[in-house]
């Protein structure tokens, strides 16, 4: 079927079948002329009484139908009530007199799309409300078709479709809430969203989202807690767009709540996968470390004083055998502290022994005086805290990994680093004034090199619930944030 967007074109555009109710015969040749005329593809169905209209209506099925109100027999009132028995979704247009204009609002109240008052040139008028009525009937119809296919789409689909009006009560529900929450949709209507929510962020929910929804802000990718109508917990993740009435008024919210508690439970478990992989490295580190530094070292050590007291006693030893021995102790000694950087590296003594800030102060001095890069790094507010082992270590080996990127890729000549606690968040900030790079590319590439600098980076942050954010550009230097929740050592 083909449709004309120009409304004046609408008679040429589709084939329309009227019906004209009128019992006197000049008028409806009035009518018809104009009709003819203006809408030379519609065809028309003559009428003397509502009666005789009734029994071909079902034959026929016109698009629209014109009566008049005095009618013999059956009048145009009853003809409409008659029309809402039968359940008859036909468009009517009344014509009526100068003074029966209580007979038009009644007729209007009954269901008719319009009227037209009998005067002079009322026949001329005649086409152009037709063409008027028609176009509403199509755009009614095309809204009930989007109404049905959004019907269909939310009772058919996996998620919880809903409506909440600006208080956030829900007024629309499809029926699988059932399946994911076990209230049916008609438990859920008038119930506000954070009716449902876990006793323990309720409060939280309800500061989060009501400002939202008051700024009239589209909603994506929230997740919250509900209770299960038995009681146990779910995860759900919420996208919303706002509603908005002809004026652009907000008028309420329509979303999504996708069940996401398998996948969460996989992630949970992911992590906790993660956190015990990299646990064990942390304990293999240390082992190593101590291995190197108690049984290697010590046995380098011993090695060297052997090789310095080698000659003692020996005054007629030949002057070049003695600068092989003192060359062979310094390649030992160079050996020892390598040896002795490497086991720092792996797990630092100081972290234990001195704490976090000072083992940090360490390692940046070490990094500046091996590498020639400045390094400021300001701390704030961490001494007072008493933070895991994990956190500490996750910390330390963040900003190890840090400046191990900018001395392999940045060409920096100075490093900023900041640490502070600001509740409820502890803030690292790595701010160096390289090369800089872009971000989303190096980021496909070390997908593809499987280079694991930033990578492990996210994956450690990952590990303490935070996020990471890297801001840089070719010739513009890098700065790198990340935070997560203070959480202090036996608390929560």
């Amino acid at each position: 079927m083909i449709r004309k967007d120009n409304p004046s074109d609408i008679g040429e555009a589709e084939a329309l079948s009227l019906v004209v109710i009128e019992d006197e015969e000049e008028h409806f040749r009035l009518m018809k002329r104009v009709i003819n005329k203006d809408l030379p593809h519609a065809t028309l169905h003559h009428y003397r009484d509502c009666s005789e209209c009734l029994e071909q209506i079902d034959r026929i099925q016109p698009d629209l139908i014109v009566t008049d109100d005095r009618m013999p027999g059956m009048n145009g009132i009853q003809f409409l009530e008659f029309l809402n028995e039968r359940r008859h979704n036909i468009p009517v247009i009344m014509i009526t007199g100068r003074e029966d204009e209580k007979i038009a609002a009644q007729a209007m109240k009954l269901g008719a799309w319009d009227y037209l008052v009998k005067s002079a040139d009322c026949f001329a008028l005649l086409p152009r409300l037709l063409e008027k009525v028609v176009r509403e009937k199509r755009l009614r119809e095309s809204l009930k078709e989007t109404e049905r296919r959004f019907r269909d789409l939310a009772e058919r689909t996996s998620d919880w479709i809903w409506e909440v009006d600006t208080h956030g009560r829900y007024t629309y529900s499809n029926p699988l809430v059932e399946a994911i929450l076990g209230f049916t949709a008609e438990e859920v209507l008038g119930k506000h969203f954070y009716d449902f929510s876990a006793p323990q962020e309720r409060e939280s929910q309800k500061k989060e989202a009501l400002p939202l929804g008051d700024q009239g802000r589209p909603i994506s990718g929230y997740v919250k807690r509900l209770v299960h109508k038995d009681g146990h917990e779910i995860m759900v993740e919420t996208s919303a767009v706002p509603i908005r009435d002809p004026s652009g008024a907000l008028v309420g919210y329509r979303g999504i709540d996708r069940d996401i508690t398998l996948r969460k439970r996989a992630e949970e478990h992911i992590r906790y996968l993660t956190r015990q992989l990299m646990s064990a490295q942390e304990m293999e580190r240390q082992r190593l470390s101590a291995d190197l530094h108690d049984v290697i070292m010590q046995d380098l050590s011993t090695l060297k004083i052997g090789l310095d007291t080698l000659l003692d006693g020996t005054e007629e030893a030949h002057p070049s055998l003695r600068n092989r021995v003192a060359e062979l102790s310094k390649m030992l000694q160079e050996s020892i502290e390598a040896l002795r950087g490497l086991a720092y590296h792996l797990r630092p003594p100081t972290l234990d022994q001195l704490g976090l800030v000072r083992t940090i102060h360490r390692t940046c001095e070490g990094f500046a005086r091996r590498n020639g890069i400045e390094v400021d790094f300001v701390a704030g507010g961490i001494d007072d805290l008493h933070l895991g082992s994990e956190t500490e270590i996750t910390l330390f080996r963040l900003i190890q990994e840090g400046l191990s990127n900018v001395k392999k890729h940045s060409k920096a000549t100075r490093v900023a680093i900041r640490l502070v606690a600001s509740y409820p968040k502890i803030i690292l900030r790595i701010e160096d004034n390289g090369t800089g790079f872009d971000v989303e590319s190096r980021l496909w590439s070390s997908l593809n090199e499987r280079c694991m600098g930033i990578r492990s980076m996210e994956e450690r942050v990952a590990l303490l619930r935070g996020r990471m954010k890297i801001d840089s550009r070719p010739n513009h230097g890098t700065r790198i944030r990340i935070e997560f929740p203070l959480q202090e050592k036996g608390v929560g």
